[in-house]
């Protein structure tokens, strides 16, 4: 069924309108309230020459263009359009369906419109009814005959009323706005919740950037902004910035030893104890792993620094309890000054670091001012390491050996490989220079491994010389126990060139093997597994636990030169030596004397029964051509 058809004609081929409209609904002439011919219109007549506001596509206009020539029509798509030509004067009156008018003047309040005649066109509102369906079309004819057109009890319960509904519309005009302005609140609650979570994940994003997450210091970036800012304030107090490096001594210990996990806590714990030392101005940030630092502005003596280092250490110093268990350690400190010691934030910190390593080789837990020969011995190291790195492929280095002299019958059947670096430019550069360096830059790897080779490839000649029990003994860094694949490949080499096991002998320190990793234990036995023999070297100048003496099969122990030097009759020197051996034999481990320099100190050794002598008494350590001619040489 279809509800609102205007006129009899349907376009919809299957509906048929009913017989009889049900509303008809006449079309009046509407004016402006101000309009003085108001009293004067009373029909479309009193419009001739007007200007008349139409609904375009209605038959009204149509109708009206025909009866009413002299009528101008302006033709509008909507109502609203009409009421604004209507009210800016642009047309003289409207015409159009009485409901529709009416309804629009009363809801939105259009005071200035005043209807003031009926016109003879009125507007029918038929039914119609699909064809197929004659019964409801009954029904609706009948139910059109009893109720019958334009009834007006219904028309009154649809039309606004303005006397009757006046109060309901202010209320709702009243509850509009309420709802309008509880809206506006909400949006900006809602707009200000934006702002504030915004804001929030801006600070969450800066704090992220700038400050450690494991202990809520400074990170290296906001530290650098710091200590620009306390250099810009320097140069306008006139008084100097102090820059602590902090290095936590031991601390790898503690990670290896007992997790990642336990050394996190310690290294928080260790910043709390850190910014405890310090002034509240002060900016404790941690530049890195077991690194800190600590800029302090304002400085007007060099006792506050020395004061904070003393302080920092006395408390990195004390026990940490971290989950039940106590673990100790301490601390190396390098110190700078702004301007004294740099004009920039590269250069300040370099220094620090430089100062900072120097007190770790004057023992550790201490603190050490920056210095021209610090950096003076920084860049002779910095130096080294450069010129280290292109000396393997240039070629650079040599292997020298200086032999092992059995004291009992004066015989060569031992030798120790000592690497020796001749520089294209500088000359001889020693073990002790370039040695440490190799080891701090990762170098040692990749040079250890050429000695092992240098040897390996030598040892036929040696052996060619000297009989094939020929023994040749290469040092081992503790370092090169960080990449035990290296050392276990030397398995591999002395099989593919039919070398015996024996026949080669690393020497390692004490230390290495006072608590050694399961790693450096499996890489040991392995080793002696495949016939090597294992020597200790410098031995009584470390730790004097003895225990690891048997626990890894020790071949050899070689007693440092340093207690060789002194030897004399009577002597505490001659008492330890003495006391080394004899320790020594009754555990069935051979004993080497290095640093042998005098007949007085070769007769005390055989007296003691020390097995081999090493030192310039029997030769310097020499190139393999004038090894080989020494072999066989040596008189005892």
């Amino acid at each position: 069924m279809l509800a609102g058809v205007i006129g009899q004609q349907v376009k919809y081929p299957n509906f048929r309108a009913l017989s009889q409209p049900f509303l008809v609904v006449p079309f009046v002439i509407y004016i402006h309230h101000d309009n003085p011919q108001s009293m004067l219109i009373n029909s479309l007549d009193d419009l001739k020459s007007k200007r008349v506001a139409v609904f375009k596509h209605g038959i009204l206009a149509q109708k009206i263009s025909e009866n009413y020539p002299n009528i101008k029509l302006v033709h509008v798509n909507i109502a609203n359009e009409a009421f604004q030509l209507l009210e800016a004067g642009k047309v003289d009156a409207y015409v159009g369906n009485e409901l529709v008018v009416d309804y629009h003047v009363s809801v939105h309040r259009m005071k200035y419109v005043k209807k003031v005649a009926l016109t003879p066109f009125a507007s029918s509102v038929y039914m119609a009814v699909n064809q197929d369906n004659q019964e409801l079309a009954s029904i609706l004819e009948k139910s059109m005959a009893v109720i019958g057109q334009n009834n007006e009890d219904i028309l009154k319960n649809w039309q606004i009323h303005d006397t009757k509904n006046e109060k309901t519309l202010r209320l709702l005009g009243l509850l509009v706005a309420v709802v309008f302005i509880l809206g506006l609140i909400k949006l900006y609650r809602l707009t200000q919740n934006i702002k504030r979570q915004k804001a929030e994940s801006k600070q969450q994003m800066w704090h992220q950037a700038n400050y450690d997450h494991l202990t809520s210091l400074p990170n290296r970036h906001l530290l650098q902004n710091r200590l620009e800012l306390a250099m810009a304030k320097a140069d306008r107090s006139k008084l100097p910035v102090g820059i602590l490096f902090i290095d936590l001594d031991n601390f790898k210990h503690v990670n290896d030893t007992s997790g990642h996990s336990t050394g996190d806590l310690l290294l928080s714990e260790a910043a709390k104890r850190i910014a405890r030392c310090v002034r509240h101005d002060d900016t404790v940030a941690r530049f890195g792993g077991d690194e800190f630092m600590v800029v302090m502005s304002d400085i007007r003596d060099v006792y506050t620094l020395e004061k904070s280092c003393q302080k920092i250490l006395y408390e990195l110093q004390q026990p940490f309890l971290i989950e039940k268990d106590t673990f100790f350690i301490s601390a190396s400190i390098g110190v700078t000054l702004y301007p004294d010691d740099g004009a920039r934030y590269e250069e300040l910190l370099s220094h620090a670091d430089q100062a900072m390593y120097e007190a770790k080789k004057m023992g550790k837990n201490c603190y050490q001012f920056f210095t021209e020969s610090i950096q003076s011995a920084s860049l002779k190291k910095l130096s080294i390491s450069n010129d280290l790195r292109k000396a393997q492929n240039n070629n650079e280095f040599v292997l020298y050996y200086q032999p092992i002299v059995n004291l009992h019958d004066g015989k060569i059947t031992k030798a120790e490989a000592l690497i020796r670096w001749i520089h294209p430019v500088k000359g001889a550069i020693g073990p002790t220079d370039f040695i440490p360096i190799a080891e701090e830059s990762g170098l040692i790897h990749a040079l250890g491994d050429w000695v092992f080779k240098q040897a390996l490839h030598d040892l036929a000649a040696i052996r060619a010389a000297a009989g094939s029990d020929f023994q040749i003994s290469i040092n081992v860094s503790p370092y090169q126990f960080q990449d035990p694949d290296k050392l276990l490949n030397w398995i591999n080499l002395i099989q593919t060139q039919a070398v015996k096991g024996a026949n080669i002998s690393f020497e390692i320190t004490e230390r290495l093997l006072l608590e050694p990793s399961s790693s450096v234990i499996n890489t040991i036995s392995q080793l002696r597994a495949a016939g090597m023999e294992l020597s200790i070297d410098d031995f009584g100048t470390g730790y004097s636990a003895l225990a690891y003496l048997k626990k890894f099969d020790i071949d050899y122990v070689k007693i440092d030169k340093s207690f060789i030097q002194n030897l004399a009759a009577d002597s505490y020197d001659a008492a330890l030596c003495e006391s080394i051996i004899h320790m020594a034999r009754k555990l069935d481990i051979k004993v080497i004397a290095e640093g042998v320099e005098t007949e007085l100190q070769k007769n005390f050794l055989r007296q003691f029964q020390c097995d081999y002598g090493q030192g310039y008494l029997f030769s310097k350590p020499q190139s393999l051509h004038h090894f080989l001619n020494v072999l066989g040489e040596v008189e005892t």
